[in-house]
């Protein structure tokens, strides 16, 4: 008897975690459901990490996280390490995210980048709701392939909307097999694309409109309520993280902005 195709010996994974934080007297109090391979770890009083306790996801694997933010409440999330999407079955793996923050609530999610290998495919979506008063800063970046590799597909959505009304839909479309993609009309060529956006009444003012250095190009567009989305793209992680975290951080200081390159305008 043939031995099965080596695809159909992949076990898919599908998991759903949910972490709710509220205020508390001296620190927020987290409490959260973990499913395994979604691990989550406080780090700090209003931090927390996201592990990926079984590495991955495959393909076929179907993953989501629920965010929950109570009045005045505040959280940090990052994680540990990249992830990692390899191909598994013949079928792109899925990671939803759904964050709720309430009247006053602040999200800071920046985890580390996503790498989409050679043959693998990722359906992602971040939908973020936000009462009037509440703050979101939103990072995500994303590597087509390892070293020496050209990168899977990528489908990503960021949905925002503010009191019920939408204020950012934005869809990144990828395939590192694309010579399209590697021309001006795409990446030039950059392997690393990074996602900053910023919704809510922060102190800071807004990045330049678009700009370019070597190795890196941006552009920043505006929304349809406090905020903007800031996109780059990048020949390494180092670079376009180092971009975005800076305008993070101009976010939250106001009158202390730089230059992407250093200076002072």
């Amino acid at each position: 008897m043939a031995a099965p195709p080596a695809a159909s010996l992949v076990s898919c994974m599908r998991a759903r975690a949910e972490l709710i934080v509220e205020p508390g007297a001296a620190a927020p109090c987290l409490r959260w459901h973990c499913a395994p391979p979604i691990v989550l770890r406080q780090t700090g009083p209003r931090r927390v990490h996201l592990v990926q306790a079984a590495g991955g996801p495959l393909g076929g694997d179907d993953l989501a996280l629920d965010v929950h933010l109570s009045a005045g409440s505040s959280l940090q999330l990052r994680s540990a390490a990249a992830t990692v999407v390899q191909l598994g079955i013949p079928a792109a793996a899925q990671w939803n995210v759904t964050a709720d923050l309430a009247d006053g609530a602040v999200l800071d999610w920046r985890p580390e980048p996503t790498v989409i290998c050679d043959g693998a495919a990722l359906r992602s979506s971040m939908t973020v709701t936000l009462r009037r008063g509440a703050r979101a800063l939103l990072r995500e970046m994303v590597v087509l392939g390892r070293a020496g590799q050209r990168g899977g597909c990528l489908h990503g959505e960021l949905i925002v909307e503010l009191d019920g009304v939408p204020i950012l839909a934005h869809t990144l479309l990828l395939d590192g097999a694309d010579p399209v993609l590697a021309g001006p009309a795409g990446t030039g060529g950059a392997r690393v694309i990074g996602m900053l956006a910023v919704v809510g009444n922060w102190v800071g003012g807004l990045p330049e409109d678009a700009g370019e250095q070597p190795g890196l190009r941006w552009a920043c567009s505006v929304l349809d309520g406090p905020g903007y989305l800031l996109v780059a793209v990048g020949d390494s992680p180092a670079v376009v993280a180092a971009l975005l975290d800076r305008e993070a951080r101009h976010t939250e200081t106001p009158n202390q902005r730089v230059h992407p390159t250093g200076e002072s305008p």
